[in-house]
């Protein structure tokens, strides 16, 4: 049909015509069948999981929970497992018994790190050996890391995790500001009980937690001292205490100095 309508035409018209008609066929012969529709585009709106920063590992970590295999120990009754994560790629903690120390790397992947075997100093504990012996194997295992409000969890290549809670009330910034630079009143809970915790050495620490009269948020520890406050075993508190930034506090201290501004209520344990 096209080349009998051209040879009607001077053949210089006909030329252009036919450089308009040969690439709209082009284009037809392209087009989807009858019926069919254009092949929609893949599905792309599955979002990927937020990305764990490299700092959220900073800090110090008490192990609350280990779940996985079926030989999964039972935590030592009082014996606070604790890992320390700094910024120049080292970790230190306890085991149990002994004091441990490594090297971590972060990445190559979102959430991924990875943990050397730690080395330990040489105490025995009889009650709490065992347990040591398998929180060292498994470090060395832990392929992911997560962190979760006041938790960080690590997972290992054989399917088990290790839950830990926050111990850094002691340097937290004023919500707000990236540095410890202003003053800060703050309402606490504290608990009637202390809890083993690690310093520079083992030592017993406050449990505390924003006031909360549902009694459902997590209990932390508290290493900083209060001064003015006289705290007694089986005895519940609510406490205001005021804080000032310290220059260049020395290596696990607090960098505010925290002063109690008023015992709210005080009263026997439940």
């Amino acid at each position: 049909m096209t080349q009998r309508l051209l040879s009607f035409l001077p053949s210089s018209f006909a030329s252009y015509v036919a450089t308009l008609l040969v690439p709209a066929a082009m284009l037809a012969g392209c087009a989807s069948p009858s019926g069919g529709g254009a092949t929609p585009p893949s599905d792309t709106s599955g979002a990927t999981a937020a990305a764990t920063a490299p700092a959220d590992i900073l800090g110090t970590w008490q192990l609350v929970r280990w779940e996985g295999t079926s030989d999964v120990p039972s935590l030592p009754e009082g014996r606070a497992i604790n890992l320390t994560f700094n910024d120049k790629g080292a970790f230190s903690g306890t085991g149990g018994c002994n004091r441990i120390f490594g090297q971590y790397t972060i990445g190559p992947g979102n959430g991924n790190v990875s943990l050397k075997a730690p080395a330990t100093t040489r105490m025995a504990c009889p009650d709490s050996m065992a347990f040591e012996d398998r929180y060292l194997k498994t470090l060395p295992l832990v392929t992911r890391f997560e962190r979760r409000d006041t938790q960080l969890i690590l997972s290992t290549s054989n399917g088990e995790t290790l839950t830990y809670a926050s111990q850094t009330l002691l340097n937290r910034p004023v919500a707000g500001t990236g540095a410890l630079s202003k003053t800060e009143d703050r309402i606490l809970d504290v608990d009637s009980q202390m809890a083993d915790c690690v310093g520079v050495a083992p030592r017993k620490c406050l449990r505390v937690r924003n006031a909360d009269d549902s009694g459902k948020t997590q209990w932390e520890l508290w290493y900083a001292h209060i001064d003015g406050f006289e705290w007694k075993p089986g005895v519940e508190y609510r406490v205001k205490i005021h804080g000032e930034p310290v220059a260049n506090p020395p290596a696990d201290a607090s960098s505010m100095r925290w002063t109690l501004v008023e015992v709210i209520r005080e009263m026997p344990a439940r």
